[in-house]
Parts: C-alpha cells; sequence; structure tokens
C-alpha cells in the first residue's frame, strides 16, 4: 500500500488518463428486495460506464492459477469504486477511442485488485 493518499489519488489519475482509451460497462445485478410468482428474488441491472483498457489477447501468467485458460476470451483494466465480482458482466462499447465498435459482452471470470492501478479482470464471452 502506498504511505500518501494524495500520491496514491495522482497515481490513479495518471493511469486512468494515460492507459485507458477504451470505454464499456460494468454490469451487476442488484436485488431488488421484492419476489416473483416463484418466491425467487427479482434483480435490476446495473450498467456502471468505465474507462478501461480492453485486450483480446490476454495475458495467461496472471491467471493461469486462477481460472481455466481455456475459457479466458479477453481481459480488461480499468479503475472504479464499485468493486467487480465473478459473475459480474463487462460490456466493451467503443475501442481506440472510437464508439462505432460493436457491443459485446462479457462474464467475469477473474479478478485481480491491483489496487491504485486499478482492477485486472479475466472476461469469457456470453453467448445469448
Amino acid at each position: 500500500m502506498l504511505p500518501n493518499s494524495r500520491l496514491t489519488a495522482q497515481l490513479s489519475r495518471i493511469t486512468e488518463q494515460t492507459m485507458f482509451g477504451d470505454t464499456g460497462y460494468l454490469i451487476k445485478s442488484i436485488e431488488t428486495g421484492s419476489f416473483d410468482a416463484y418466491n425467487k428474488h427479482v434483480y435490476a441491472e446495473s450498467k456502471i460506464p468505465l474507462d478501461c483498457s480492453f485486450t483480446d489477447k490476454p495475458s495467461r501468467d496472471i491467471w493461469k492459477d486462477h481460472v481455466d485458460l481455456e475459457i479466458i476470451e479477453g481481459e480488461v483494466r480499468f479503475i472504479s469504486q464499485t468493486p467487480p465480482t465473478k459473475g459480474d458482466r463487462f460490456q466493451i462499447s467503443g475501442r481506440f477511442g472510437s464508439m462505432n465498435y460493436p457491443d459485446r459482452t462479457y462474464e467475469i471470470i477473474g479478478v485481480a485488485n491491483r489496487d491504485v492501478f486499478g482492477f485486472v479482470i479475466a472476461l469469457k464471452s456470453v453467448t445469448v
């Protein structure tokens, strides 16, 4: 952990401004507190916009001890106040500063917290 909160905030801001040229959404399912006809929880979808750095060529070394390497199809790095968890989803909406990128949704299968430099997330494609 870095000793100075001002330094931590500054490093985080610099990382986000210089390294994150893509855009996407962290998609979380939030319990609404109500139940359906089968007495199951009803969930609402929350889409949190993010500046990120996406790649479809993930670093296998980071994930070799944590997830099945055969199913990793992407990796994304971002800084967020809302921590991602396995099972959440991520949607890439813009690459290289262009919004003319086909939206693609992934399931989060691995999370590594890099502290001030944000989260590194392993992704698997979601087929609909």
